[in-house]
């Protein structure tokens, strides 16, 4: 019994008349009020009670379905994962901090031929016992101390008597802390790639290989028709020189022309073969656009003089005297285009225009225009014409003469400097051949000053005559260039091999030396070596002599070989009197 009940009956006891009822019924009243309140707070407890109970049960069953949930997608997921493990065809492993495997998956299973029972605790020599990669577990420690991932891991194993190739990415493996307990690793054989690659490797170095030999022969065969045909040349160029009659004049213009044609068709060869083989590489040296333009003029002015023909070169004045690039190239473009010009054109005109057509901070777009009034081409014959062995129509080949390579072969020179070429032409009216060259900016950068100003021809320039040393064993050579040398009223004394031209060149006074590259005893570049160390030894260079070289061959790197050695200049055989004393007066100045 409560204590609010215990109070009413102790006071009820205590009556013993009415009076003393009167007297205390307040107090029973009071003590029924606090029993009622007392009875309303347990109801209140009780229904509060009552509530969180049905709260909890509701909560507990919630909890009890999202557990079962995520139970349920825990295992999806670990059953999706355990299907990607066993599908992928990649080597998938996780180790533990002393690299013993933990778990595999089925593609690691084949691999090492064993059940995961067999796999799980031990290490990869266990499992591999011709395994002898050691690097590849100190790359593994580097990857569990540093946390940081390693990616194209390549090694070969031997398994069964066979190599492996395989390719890994590595990642460290955290638990819930974050804390390192392993590693993940994922293998690909790469085996079949690799295998493919070395044989694709066979197959370069076997094509490297007749390259090599396709060059060497080409360079043997060039020297070997080059060196005749210089005599052949050379001879004929005397011979014309004597009083012979009219028909023998005749037969020795057939003689020249033919053999001229004959070196051009060598020459386009080689090129052809050189560009298609991606061994032209163009160089980049400064050098004056002018004075490229003034060897073209004398080379091309002879030419255009017998035809009475009015020849100039015009460069504006935004031309800057110096540009950077591959000077020889450029002028093999350009002869190239003006040679035709000159040999299409009966009367009339050949014109030369240089201009910049666009330029920047680092680079300038160089234009050159070759303007003729020659025979025209028709516009049946201006589709291919840059196209190889292609000409306008056998009429002309026949009149002209001609492989159709020159222009293919000026097309993919001017594709090499970043530029274009075209050409506009009308029938019977003349041709105007283009092209865009892009060069690099010269620390030597000057401009001219007057516009479009016409270059002048050294023709009428009085040149010194010089003392000359030929350093020659071939005795046709010798003869031909002493002869067309000593017409010229230079004074030349000859040399049999390279030793002779050393000692000559310590007991005479010369102004020039013309180096045969291949001679006996010592060649052109010991021979050369050997003057410029004497030269070097000298107070300022002060005794420098200019050498050219004159070789029969006119392969890739013929040209750069000899500038390297000390040369100044190069000459390839056949060569013209004219072509000799050309490059003789320009290296002279």
């Amino acid at each position: 019994m409560g204590e609010g009940s215990k109070k009413i009956n102790k006071i009820i006891e205590g009556i013993t008349s009415f009076e003393d009822f009167v007297r205390h019924k307040d107090d029973i009243m009071q003590e029924v009020r606090s029993l009622e309140r007392d009875r309303q707070v347990m109801n209140f407890k009780f229904e509060r009670l009552l509530k969180d109970k049905n709260v909890l049960n509701s909560l507990l069953k919630k909890t009890t379905e999202d557990l079962k949930n995520a139970v349920e997608a825990l295992k999806t997921r670990a059953e999706e994962l355990s299907i990607l493990l066993s599908t992928i065809p990649a080597l998938v492993y996780f180790k533990d901090i002393n690299l013993n495997y933990i778990l595999v998956n089925k593609a690691f299973e084949r691999f090492v031929n064993l059940p995961f029972y067999g796999i799980q605790g031990k290490k990869v020599e266990d499992l591999l016992p011709d395994y002898k990669t050691k690097d590849y577990a100190e790359m593994e420690m580097e990857v569990i101390d540093s946390g940081l991932p390693l990616y194209n891991i390549e090694e070969v194993i031997h398994k069964e008597g066979k190599e492996v190739w395989l390719t890994t990415n590595l990642a460290p493996y955290r638990d819930n802390e974050g804390e390192i307990i392993g590693l993940v690793g994922i293998s690909w054989d790469i085996t079949f790639r690799k295998n493919y690659e070395i044989e694709l490797q066979k197959a370069k170095e076997q094509a490297e290989e007749g390259t090599r030999a396709k060059s060497e022969f080409l360079a043997n065969m060039s020297h070997e028709i080059r060196t005749p045909m210089n005599g052949i040349i050379g001879m004929a160029e005397i011979l014309k020189q004597a009083d012979l009659g009219n028909k023998e004049n005749e037969n020795l213009d057939i003689l020249i022309s033919s053999t001229r044609s004959l070196l051009s068709l060598v020459n386009d060869i080689l090129d052809i073969s050189k560009i298609e083989a991606g061994k032209v590489e163009l160089e980049v040296e400064d050098f004056e656009i002018r004075q490229v333009l003034k060897d073209i003029e004398n080379i091309m002015y002879i030419k255009a003089e017998e035809k009475a023909l009015d020849y100039k070169t015009f460069i504006n004045s935004n031309v800057p005297e110096f540009l950077k690039g591959d000077p020889f190239r450029l002028k093999q473009i350009i002869l190239n285009l003006v040679n035709n010009a000159v040999k299409f054109t009966e009367k009339g005109h050949v014109h030369i225009y240089i201009d910049i057509t666009r330029e920047d901070n680092k680079s300038v777009t160089l234009e050159v225009k070759i303007v003729d009034s020659g025979i025209g081409i028709p516009d049946e014959g201006k589709k291919n014409l840059f196209q190889l062995f292609s000409q306008v129509d056998t009429s002309t080949t026949k009149i002209y003469g001609g492989t159709g390579l020159g222009l293919s072969i000026a097309k993919r020179l001017v594709s090499l400097m970043d530029g274009d070429i075209g050409m506009e032409s009308v029938r019977k009216r003349g041709s105007t051949f283009w092209f865009t060259a892009k060069l690099e900016r010269s620390a030597k950068d000057a401009v001219a000053t007057s516009a479009f100003k016409e270059i002048p021809l050294d023709e009428g320039k009085q040149f010194k005559k010089l003392s000359i040393l030929l350093a020659e064993d071939n005795e046709i050579n010798q003869k031909i260039i002493q002869y067309s040398l000593t017409n010229s009223g230079y004074h030349v004394d000859i040399a049999k091999n390279g030793q002779e031209a050393i000692d000559k060149y310590h007991e005479g006074d010369y102004d020039l030396v013309l180096m045969d590259v291949q001679m006996p005893i010592l060649d052109g570049f010991e021979a050369t070596a050997h003057i410029r160390e004497v030269e070097a030894s000298m107070p300022d260079n002060s005794g420098r002599i200019p050498i050219i070289a004159l070789t029969a061959n006119a392969m890739k790197g013929d040209r750069e070989k000899c500038l390297e050695a000390g040369m100044d200049e190069y000459l390839s055989k056949p060569f013209t009197p004219n072509d000799l004393i050309s490059l003789i007066r320009t290296v002279t100045n």
